[in-house]
């Protein structure tokens, strides 16, 4: 075998399905398959277009889109694509690019029908993954619904042709097909219109457990005339129609044609946004490379989140989640090269990402809390400075930048023993300088993401207690929390910068997000609450009578309006990819948004008033 062909067929005995195929076929098969280069951006199959191509990554990478271009999936090396109309009639249903540059093996169709007649297995594998992505697809057509995953029409949650019999099919004809087709359930059609449903279920009950005999005709052992949806109903009035009919199948007509079926499973995706897929994906990375490259998904994952107008609380919670994906996932990985950790410990995140608030240009911050036996161990504190720089710079090629201020557990200053932790708490309330409230303010957001999550409930403990019991370390935060001036001029018209590199902008961090998240912590300290989130401590706070009701919600809505403000900004330059920041631009907001955004302002100065107030602000 010439060595070209060698490395071929070494490189497909990594690579499934092809690692199960006999020798002598797996060396037969480099000889039959035909090698292409594709520059990266380049359009390799298009949506709606013909494909008899099967495909396998040999280097670079290829993204997976829907017909309008968003993402549903990237293949790395060693992952086929295009078999979706190899197992699956028509045309290609998704747009499929080079992500980078990309060699490709490809394979043509009478090939693989060859292969696939002679290794069933080969066929069901690449058949289980062409309805994997079939579901992403519809996945990808719910989030085009706005907002409103339930009012989507029940067509767009198809993943999959009716699969149909006619009544007089028998029994064993329709199990037959059911499992050729990897379905639960068919539909009986006749003259074009369903007149029973079979599912596993009937088979079971009616056919096995009854003795039915299975030549008999699927009319004796179907459900008949089953509820039926339109395909234009919404998925919320399907959910109520399996609900109130106590069924789990529905099928999807159109005019009376059966053109599908949905379950209580398709519904339930409702719930699954693709944050959930991107999660699970970096869970599984193997290496910090693959982490970093899922990572990068979260990009045009919050650029269409703002474009649907979703809610600035979920936006935050999709970049949370993705951040602490990734944290778990490297640490475990940093633990798998540099061996089990000597001691117990737990990586807590601080700031907006352990409020669950984290935005498109948040940086990370975190600490270590060590079991005490770690203290002056030298080698102990060598494993965990190697484990948190692994960390740190494979969330820094994650997306996620290092602290400016060095906030971060590669900083011997935020890697310390519980015990120190404690000691350390007590002396930033005890003693309230400048910069024991910077970093208290940093620390006091605090939220355990990997190990033992009882060194966190001690330190957290510490802080909720000391602080609640200090008015003079809680007046202080209120100080800090009113030094940040929303920028309103004497007439309540938006101010902005005059001149250097941000003139004519304004910053919605400094002006709006920072002083309402002060004053918020502040609130919630001061009643020994646990909760994090801004959203979370208004509402705790109003629970416990620290705060008005009304002052509450309208805080709470002066926070969501400077939110949304900022991811919009912010997907305005993920768009034109640039670095992110936080000054926006009041003339490119339209009239609307400008009323709003000084609304907001307003709330947040008589908040601000309001506290300066109760702590003596000015006359500390």
């Amino acid at each position: 075998m010439e060595v070209e062909l060698a490395e071929v067929r070494d490189f497909l005995a990594r690579c499934a399905p092809f690692d199960e195929l006999p020798a002598a076929r797996l060396d037969q098969l480099p000889g039959l398959l035909t090698q292409r280069y594709h520059r990266r951006g380049t359009h390799i199959v298009e949506a709606g277009a013909e494909n008899h191509r099967l495909r396998l990554v040999r280097s670079g990478a290829v993204e997976v889109c829907d017909p309008d271009g968003a993402l549903l999936d990237t293949r790395d090396v060693g992952d086929c694509f295009g078999y979706s109309t190899l197992t699956h009639s028509g045309p290609s249903r998704y747009l499929i690019l080079a992500a980078e540059d990309t060699l490709v093996l490809e394979m043509t169709r009478e090939v693989f029908d060859d292969l696939a007649a002679e290794f069933p297995a080969v066929r069901s594998f690449f058949g289980r993954r062409s309805d994997r992505i079939r579901e992403d697809l519809a996945s990808a057509r719910l989030h085009a619904s706005a907002g409103d995953p339930l009012g989507t029409p029940v067509r767009d949650l198809l993943t999959r042709d009716a699969v149909t019999a006619p009544p007089t099919s028998t029994v064993r004809d329709a199990a037959r097909l059911m499992t050729e087709r990897r379905v639960s359930s068919l539909l009986v059609v006749d003259a074009g219109v369903v007149v029973g449903i079979l599912t596993d279920r009937d088979i079971r009950t009616k056919v096995v457990a009854e003795g039915l005999d299975t030549g008999e005709t699927v009319a004796a052992a179907m459900t008949r005339s089953p509820v039926t949806v339109d395909a234009g109903a919404r998925a919320f009035d399907a959910t109520l129609t399996l609900i109130e009919h106590r069924v789990h199948h529905l099928p999807v007509v159109d005019d009376d044609a059966p053109v599908g079926l949905v379950t209580s499973a398709d519904l339930l995706r409702l719930a699954q946004a693709d944050p959930v897929y991107l999660a699970a994906r970096i869970s599984r990375a193997p290496d910090a490379d693959s982490v970093a490259r899922h990572a990068e998904r979260l990009r045009p994952l919050v650029t269409d989140f703002v474009r649907r107008r979703t809610a600035p609380h979920d936006i935050g919670r999709v970049i949370t989640a993705t951040a602490d994906a990734a944290t778990r996932r490297l640490l475990a990985l940093a633990e798998e090269e540099l061996g089990p950790p000597p001691v117990g410990y737990c990586w807590v995140v601080l700031g907006s990402q352990a409020r669950g608030e984290a935005g498109a240009a948040s940086d990370q911050d975190s600490a270590l809390i060590l079991a005490d036996e770690a203290r002056g161990d030298a080698a102990v504190d060598a494993y965990f400075a190697d484990l948190a720089g692994r960390v740190c710079e494979g969330l820094a090629r994650s997306g996620f930048p290092p602290c400016p201020g060095d906030m971060m557990a590669t900083n011997p200053l935020w890697r310390r023993t519980c015990s120190q932790w404690r000691r350390q708490v007590a002396d930033w309330v005890g003693a309230p300088d400048e910069e024991a409230l910077l970093h208290a303010q940093t620390f006091f957001d605090i939220r355990p993401v990997h190990g033992d999550a009882a060194l966190y409930r001690s330190v957290h403990e510490q802080i909720l207690d000391r602080a609640s019991g200090s008015p003079r370390f809680l007046a202080h935060l209120a100080r800090i929390a009113c030094d940040w001036h929303p920028p309103l001029g004497f007439l309540r018209g938006l101010v902005v910068e005059r001149r250097g590199q941000y003139r004519n902008t304004l910053d919605i961090k400094a002006g709006g997000i920072v002083p309402l998240v002060q004053s918020a912590r502040v609130h919630a300290l001061s009643a020994g609450l646990p909760a994090l989130s801004t959203r979370a401590r208004l509402d705790a706070a109003a629970g416990a009578g620290v705060l008005g009701r009304s002052d509450a919600d309208e805080l709470a809505a002066a926070f969501r309006i400077v939110r949304d403000l900022a991811y919009r900004h912010h997907a305005r330059q993920l768009a034109d990819d640039v670095p992110r920041d936080n000054h926006l631009d009041p003339s490119s907001l339209g009239p609307g948004d400008r009323h709003r955004l000084r609304a907001a302002f307003r709330i947040i100065s008589r908040a601000q008033k309001s506290l300066a107030l109760r702590y003596r602000v000015g006359q500390m």
